[in-house]
C-alpha cells in the first residue's frame, strides 16, 4: 500500500516565505484562513478560501500568492481523488511561474510533484516520470529530493521495473528523516518481494514498523499492516488475518475510507468465518458511500471555480460600466418618480388579480395532488391488501413512480421544456458516465426521433438507461460503452453494448438494477433482451412501440 501524503511539500515551501506572508496580514487575511483549515483537514474549506485568496491576489496583480493558492487546491484535489481536475489545476499555477528565483523554484517543483501523483493515479506513468523529473531539477532541498526518489521509484514499481525501482529506494534511503526512511525501507522490502516471492524481506517490514510505532506514525503503521497482510498471505494465513485487523483499526481510527475499504478487502479474503458477511456488507455500503462523496466532491470544486471566476468576471464588468451605471441610477430614479403614481394607481388592480390568481393555482394544484397522489395511493393501498404474496418489487415501482410524478406537479413548466429537450437531457444524462477510463458514445439521439413518444415513456425510457448506466459503473469494468437509438416505422429500438465482464448466465444473475430496467421497460409495452453467448461485454436490445 503507498499512502501519498502531498501536503509534505508543502510545509518547507511555504515556511520560506512565512515572514512575507505575516508583514501584512490584512492582505493575506483569507490566504492565512486557507492555509488554517488545510492544516486543520478541512479540505473543503481550504479549497474555498485558497480559490477567494487568489482572486484577492489577483486584484492586485500578485502571481506569486496567485500560483501558491493555485497549486494549495491542485493538491487538494488530487487527494480527494478529482486527479483530473489536480491536473488541470497545477497547470493553470505553472504558466505563473515565470521567475527563476529559489522561491519560485521550489514552488515549481512541489507543482511537478503534484502533477506527477495525479498522472499516476491515472495509471499515466510515462507523463508521471517526466514531472518526477521537472520536480527533481527544481528542488533545492535534500528531503524533498528523497521524497522524490520515493516516489519515482514507487511508479517504477507500478510499471514492475524492479531494477530502475530498486535504484532510487536506495537514493532515498539517504533521508535523514526517519519516517521517510521508514516509508522508503517498507518501499524497498515490497519490491524486493514482487521481484522474487522466496527472498526473505520480513526484516524490512519488521524495521520499518517498528519506526513507524515509536513515531506514532499512525499513517505508516497502516501501510506497514497491510504489507505485512499480503506478505503473510500464502505463507501463514492467521498471520495475515492478524495484520488485516490491526490495518483495519487503525484505519478507522485515521479515518481513511480508501484504507478502510483496502482493509476489508484483505478480511473478506482472508475471514472463514461467517465473519466474512459481515465484512462484505460493510465493504458495499463504504463503496458506494466513497464513491458519492468523491463524486460530490469533484462536482463541488468544479463549482466553487465557476462561482469564483463567474464572481471575478462581474467585477471587472461593473469596474468597467461603473460610470453608466451611476447614469443608469440617475434616469432610474427620474423614472421612478414619474412612474409612482402610475404604480399606485394600479396596485390594487394587481393585487385583486395576484388573489385570483392564487387561489386558481390552489384549486389546479389541489385537484392534481387528488388525482396523482390521493387516487394513486388508495389503488395501491387496495392491491396490497387483497394481494395474499406481495410482490416488492413491484410495489417500488409503483411508489417510486407516485413520487417521481408526485415530486412533478410543481414542476409542470420546467417538465414541458424538459420534454422538448428530451434528446438533449438523455444526452447529458449518459454522457455523464464517460471518462478517462471509460468511453460512453451515443448515437442517433436525435430530436426528431422522439416525436410522438409521450412524455411518459420517455420517463421510463430515461431511468431505464439510467439503471444500465449504473449496473455498469458499479459492475462491468468496461472501457467502452455505446448506446444506439433508431426508429423502424412505429418502432423506437435500443441498443446498448460494453466490453465489459459480462453477465454469465443472464437467466441466474438478476442484479436489482437489471430487474428494475426489465420491469419498466415490459410496463410501457416494450420488449428487452441480454444477449447471450457473448466472448466478452453485454448487449441489452430494446424494442418500443410507438403509438
Amino acid at each position: 500500500m503507498k499512502k501519498l501524503i502531498p501536503f509534505l511539500f508543502l510545509t518547507i515551501i511555504f515556511s520560506c516565505t512565512k515572514n512575507a506572508v505575516e508583514s501584512d496580514s490584512a492582505k493575506n487575511k483569507t490566504y492565512l484562513k486557507a492555509a488554517n483549515y488545510r492544516d486543520a483537514g478541512e479540505k473543503d474549506s481550504a479549497y474555498i478560501y485558497y480559490a477567494l485568496a487568489k482572486d484577492e491576489f489577483l486584484k492586485i496583480n500578485d502571481s506569486l500568492f496567485m500560483a501558491k493558492c493555485l497549486i494549495n487546491m491542485a493538491i487538494i484535489q488530487t487527494d480527494q481523488g478529482d486527479h483530473f481536475g489536480g491536473i488541470e489545476t497545477s497547470l493553470e499555477a505553472e504558466k505563473m511561474l515565470k521567475k527563476n528565483d529559489s522561491i519560485t523554484r521550489q514552488l515549481k517543483s512541489s507543482n511537478y510533484n503534484n502533477l506527477a501523483l495525479a498522472s499516476a493515479k491515472q495509471e499515466n506513468y510515462k507523463n508521471a516520470e517526466k514531472y518526477y523529473d521537472l520536480a527533481l531539477q527544481n528542488s533545492s532541498e535534500l528531503e524533498s529530493q528523497y521524497i522524490y526518489y520515493n516516489n519515482i521509484a514507487n511508479n517504477y514499481l507500478d510499471l514492475k521495473d524492479f531494477g530502475k525501482a530498486k535504484e532510487f529506494y536506495k537514493k532515498a534511503l539517504k533521508t535523514k528523516d526517519s519516517i521517510a526512511y521508514a516509508r522508503t525501507l517498507n518501499n524497498l522490502g515490497r519490491c524486493l518481494f514482487a521481484e522474487n516471492k522466496n527472498i526473505n524481506v520480513i526484516n524490512y517490514f519488521l524495521q520499518s514498523l517498528k519506526i513507524r510505532e515509536s513515531k506514532q506514525d499512525y499513517w505508516g503503521m497502516n501501510s506497514s499492516y497491510a504489507t505485512l497482510a499480503d506478505y503473510y498471505k500464502e505463507k501463514e494465513p492467521q498471520k495475515a488475518l492478524f495484520y488485516a485487523g490491526k490495518m483495519y483499526n487503525i484505519a478507522q481510527k485515521i479515518e481513511s475510507p480508501d484504507d478502510r475499504l483496502e482493509a476489508l478487502e484483505k478480511l473478506i479474503a482472508l475471514e472463514k468465518s461467517d465473519h466474512s458477511k459481515k465484512y462484505f456488507s460493510e465493504y458495499q455500503k463504504l463503496n458506494d458511500s466513497l464513491q458519492t462523496a468523491r463524486a460530490k466532491a469533484r462536482n463541488q470544486f468544479a463549482l466553487i471555480r465557476y462561482e469564483t471566476e463567474k464572481a471575478k468576471t462581474e467585477n471587472i464588468e461593473k469596474e468597467n460600466h461603473i460610470f453608466r451605471q451611476k447614469v443608469a441610477i440617475a434616469f432610474l430614479v427620474t423614472g421612478l418618480l414619474v412612474g409612482l403614481f402610475w404604480y399606485l394607481r394600479r396596485k390594487k388592480r394587481l393585487e385583486q388579480e395576484k388573489e385570483i390568481e392564487v387561489k386558481n393555482t390552489q384549486i389546479k394544484y389541489s385537484k392534481k395532488v387528488h388525482d396523482i397522489v390521493a387516487n394513486g395511493l388508495y389503488q395501491t393501498m387496495v392491491e396490497v391488501e387483497n394481494q395474499e404474496e406481495l410482490d416488492k418489487e413491484k410495489l417500488l415501482d409503483k411508489l417510486e413512480k407516485m413520487y417521481e410524478e408526485s415530486r412533478d406537479i410543481a414542476h409542470e413548466d420546467l417538465n414541458e421544456q424538459i420534454e422538448k429537450e428530451f434528446s438533449a437531457k438523455l444526452f447529458e444524462m449518459i454522457s455523464s458516465y464517460s471518462s478517462l477510463q471509460q468511453k460512453v458514445l451515443v448515437i442517433g439521439n436525435e430530436q426528431n426521433i422522439w416525436q410522438n413518444v409521450s412524455q411518459n415513456i420517455q420517463s421510463e425510457i430515461f431511468y431505464a438507461l439510467r439503471e444500465l448506466m449504473i449496473n455498469m459503473k458499479k459492475h462491468s469494468q468496461a472501457t467502452l460503452v455505446s448506446v444506439k437509438f433508431e426508429k423502424i416505422e412505429n418502432i423506437l429500438k435500443i441498443k446498448y453494448t460494453d466490453n465489459g465482464l459480462g453477465m454469465g448466465n443472464a437467466e441466474n444473475k438478476k442484479l436489482s438494477g437489471i430487474k428494475n430496467t426489465e420491469n419498466r421497460i415490459e410496463n410501457i409495452g416494450g420488449d428487452i433482451n441480454f444477449e447471450k453467448n457473448l466472448q466478452k461485454g453485454l448487449q441489452v436490445n430494446i424494442s418500443i412501440p410507438i403509438h
